[in-house]
C-alpha cells in the first residue's frame, strides 16, 4: 500500500496542479441540490416539446441531463448549456468550500507551481466561486465548460489539453486532482498523473479501476512541508 510520503512526493514534483471543481475544490450544489437542478433541466426540456426517457428521468446528476441533450440537435444542447450555466451561477454562491482545498492552492503558489481547474462545470460558475473566496489570483488558467457541445467534456482530453498547452507544460509533469472516473480516464488518455480524491464510501475502488494512480480520502493529505 503506498504511504502518504509517496504521494506528497508527488505532489512537490510537479510542476502543474490541476483541480477538478466540484469535489477538490468545492461542493457546488450544497446550497441547491444537485438533483433538483437536473429536475429543473428537464422541466425547461419538457417546454422545448423534449420527450424525456425513464432513464433520464432517473438522472440526479444536472451534466449527464446536459450530455443527454447533445443528443437533440445544437439548439437544445446550447440552450440547455445555457439554462445549466445559470443554475451552476446561482449554486456556487452557497457552494461549501472542500477542506483543504484553498490551503492546497495557496501552497503550490507558494513552491513556483502552476495551477488550473479543469472541470465539466462552466467557466462561468468557477470564475465566479474563485471571485467570491479569492482565490482567482492564485489560479493560472481555467479550463471549463463554454461549448455547447456536451462530447467535449471530460473525459475528453479537450480541457485538459487546453491547459497543457496554455502553460506549456508536459503532461507527466502535471497532476490531475479529480473525485470522479472521468478524471482518471482523461488522465489515461493525456499522460497526467492522476490523483483520486475518494472523498465517499466506495469511491476509492472506482476510482483505482478507472486508473488513479494515487488515491486520497481528504485534501489535506496532498499537502506537505513546505519546501523548495
Amino acid at each position: 500500500m503506498e504511504t502518504l510520503a509517496a504521494i506528497q512526493e508527488t505532489m512537490r514534483k510537479a510542476q502543474c496542479v490541476l483541480l477538478d471543481f466540484d469535489g477538490p475544490i468545492c461542493d457546488i450544489f450544497a446550497g441547491l441540490p444537485a438533483p433538483q437542478v437536473a429536475a429543473s433541466l428537464r422541466s425547461f426540456l419538457a417546454t422545448h416539446d423534449v420527450e424525456i426517457p425513464p432513464e433520464v428521468q432517473a438522472l440526479d446528476d444536472p451534466l449527464a441531463v446536459f450530455r443527454f441533450s447533445g443528443q437533440l440537435g445544437p439548439d437544445v444542447s446550447r440552450i440547455t448549456r445555457d439554462m445549466l450555466t445559470r443554475l451552476e451561477v446561482e449554486a456556487v454562491q452557497t457552494a461549501r468550500p472542500t477542506p483543504g482545498a484553498a490551503d492546497l492552492i495557496q501552497q503550490s503558489k507558494r513552491l513556483g507551481k502552476a495551477v488550473a481547474v479543469v472541470s465539466n462545470n462552466s467557466a462561468m460558475a468557477v470564475t465566479a466561486y474563485l471571485q467570491r473566496t479569492h482565490l482567482g489570483e492564485a489560479i493560472d488558467y481555467v479550463s471549463a465548460r463554454v461549448d455547447p457541445d456536451p462530447s467535449l467534456m471530460k473525459p475528453n482530453p479537450h480541457l485538459v489539453r487546453q491547459v497543457l498547452q496554455r502553460l506549456i507544460i508536459e503532461p507527466s509533469a502535471s497532476v490531475l486532482v479529480g473525485d470522479s472516473t472521468t478524471d482518471m480516464e482523461v488522465c489515461r488518455a493525456t499522460g497526467v498523473v492522476a490523483v483520486g480524491y475518494a472523498n465517499r464510501p466506495g469511491k476509492a475502488v472506482r476510482l483505482q479501476a478507472a486508473g488513479a494512480d494515487h488515491i486520497v480520502t481528504s485534501m489535506m493529505q496532498l499537502l506537505s512541508a513546505e519546501s523548495p
